[in-house]
């Protein structure tokens, strides 16, 4: 009996994985579990404008956005008698596609090298009419012949008119250029998802406000002057996209310098 009880130890011990029976007097304790090392602790983000002044920042915002290849500007202006809304794609050699708005009345551009083109809806081209001191008659008879067509516009002419600012970066941005001084911190907000901070000042009854993204490039986002007798906004996005613009087809092009009269 004594060896048949040894052997049958020795069988469950061999066959015991862990020592829940004992088979040499101990019990095997299961291994120490070791603790979760604690998650380090979230860094805050770095201000990419630390040490800067308010106005360093729009100065650097400027400089930024006026190195962009191309850009996308949406916005409105009534500086004029006419308020006037407008969307364009910009590039930075001159060329640019979109169009404008005035009084319900729209136009689309498109200014390929140094030549624009420009094709209004009928409201558009009445107005413009009517611009000219012609009758309501004859408004709708040049309306008539415009329709559906592209109106040929020499540099010399579109700077006569005083269209050739509309496709110049540069001068869309004039309006920030030009005030980017004595500027204030404000609390940075979120535009279409993009962190940005935000510089006022305050001019009469007039406040401007500059939006400069924290991410990526400096860009200047947007910009707005409220408040005063010209208000302004424009809107910057789409920095360097590729952008190609080609003339209208040749059939539904009108050039006024070949039509005489």
């Amino acid at each position: 009996m004594g060896k048949q009880k040894s052997v049958v130890m020795a069988v469950l011990c061999v066959m015991v994985a862990v020592g829940v029976t004992a088979c040499g007097g101990e019990v095997n304790k299961p291994a120490a579990k070791t603790p979760p090392s604690a998650s380090p602790s979230p860094q805050p983000p770095v201000d990419p404008f630390a040490g800067l002044s308010a106005d360093q920042i729009a100065d650097k915002a400027l400089d930024t956005t006026k190195a962009a290849d191309s850009l996308r500007v949406k916005g409105s202006d009534a500086s004029d008698e006419e308020p006037m809304a407008f969307d364009l794609a910009l590039a930075k050699q001159g060329d640019c596609d979109g169009n404008i708005t005035s009084e319900g009345a729209t136009a689309a551009l498109r200014k390929v090298s140094q030549t624009m083109y420009m094709k209004g809806d009928e409201k558009f081209w009445q107005q413009m009419g009517k611009g000219e001191a012609t009758s309501a008659e004859e408004a709708a008879a040049v309306a008539e012949l415009l329709k559906g067509r592209w109106v040929k516009i020499s540099a010399e002419e579109a700077k006569k008119e005083g269209l050739a600012a509309i496709c110049d970066a540069d001068a869309l941005l004039e309006p920030a250029d030009s005030t980017k001084t004595g500027l204030t911190k404000g609390a940075d907000t979120t535009l279409d998802g993009k962190k940005a901070a935000v510089l006022t000042k305050k001019d009469g009854a007039e406040t401007l406000t500059f939006y400069v993204a924290k991410e990526g490039e400096p860009y200047l986002l947007k910009f707005t002057s409220q408040g005063g007798k010209e208000p302004k906004s424009a809107e910057f996005s789409d920095f360097n996209a590729p952008i190609t613009v080609a003339a209208p087809p040749a059939e539904q092009i009108i050039d006024p310098s070949k039509m005489g009269g």
